[in-house]
């Protein structure tokens, strides 16, 4: 591939997105980033990656937006004393995504990456969404849940998700204006998913 393109995927839980992700960096023969951005994160904020796994989706201080997006106190690292532990593993994600988007082309799964990358002009934003019903089906054969629980658990880390992108970004979650395509997984399957959002790709690079 010779012009660069990054390709960020945000999803519901139980949308399939993470095997739609990792199918198109297949297909494109880019590399593919999702918990391993978490990992090179709590490296880099002094973490360990299970402890930065449960305080990833904690909200503590509106500090951290001006840090991260160019406010007044733009530059500051992770160990400072004024941030809280989810916002020094929010901004050390930050420069784990943008250093990983200068690196070459790719595609990173969640972690609020189309917000961080949306200056560039070299990103195709994705949202991934289905049924909720859908959704508690393959919860349920994913992690061998009854569907009345995996219904619970798409709920609340779909609230999760939206309240960490929400505070972090100061934009909602899951609205189609954030995104270049919204596709319901529910509707035309994981497989066709990845063809379209892999055309959309090669389109682009024409």
């Amino acid at each position: 591939m010779d012009k660069k393109i990054i390709v960020t995927i945000s999803r519901e839980f139980g949308s399939g997105g993470r095997d739609i992700g990792r199918g198109v960096a297949e297909r494109l023969g880019i590399d593919f980033y999702d918990r391993e951005i978490l990992a090179l994160a709590a490296e880099k904020s002094g973490l360990s990656a299970s402890f930065a796994e449960d305080i990833e989706q904690k909200i503590k201080s509106k500090f951290l937006h001006n840090i991260a997006f160019g406010g007044y106190y733009a530059g500051a690292d992770v160990s400072s004393s004024q941030l809280s532990l989810p916002d020094k593993l929010f901004i050390a994600t930050c420069d784990i995504i943008r250093s990983l988007a200068d690196k070459g082309s790719c595609v990173i799964v969640g972690r609020c990456a189309d917000y961080v990358l949306k200056d560039r002009d070299d990103v195709i934003n994705i949202f991934i969404y289905a049924d909720l019903q859908h959704k508690a089906e393959r919860i349920s054969k994913r992690h061998g849940l009854d569907i009345k629980k995996a219904e619970s658990e798409s709920k609340k880390y779909d609230k999760y998700r939206a309240n960490h992108y929400d505070y972090y970004t100061e934009r909602e979650w899951g609205n189609r204006e954030n995104y270049h395509l919204c596709l319901n997984s529910g509707f035309i399957g994981v497989e066709k998913a990845i063809d379209i959002i892999v055309d959309t790709v090669n389109d682009c690079l024409k």
